[in-house]
């Protein structure tokens, strides 16, 4: 479960039409690589790692979800 202010920022990121769905699933695969190669790697997570792959993906799964689409009526 988000904290408020995390729920705010990846409602403010599913939002957004400078990130593009693909930057989302980029975001998730490099995180997911990171965190990957720490595991195999015997290392602490940090956290931090951890809040971000969950702001990032809860973003992307509501705009996923909401159908969003960033340039209503052609305008893109």
């Amino acid at each position: 479960m988000l904290n408020p202010e995390a729920r705010e920022l990846s409602d403010s990121l599913a939002r957004s039409a400078e990130i593009s769905d693909y930057d989302f699933w980029r975001a998730l695969k490099s995180l997911d690589d990171e965190l990957y190669g720490l595991e195999r790697a015997h290392r602490p997570i940090p956290i931090d790692l951890i809040f971000i792959r969950a702001i990032v993906r809860r973003a992307r799964q509501k705009r996923i979800f909401s159908g969003y689409d960033p340039y209503p009526y052609g305008a893109g």
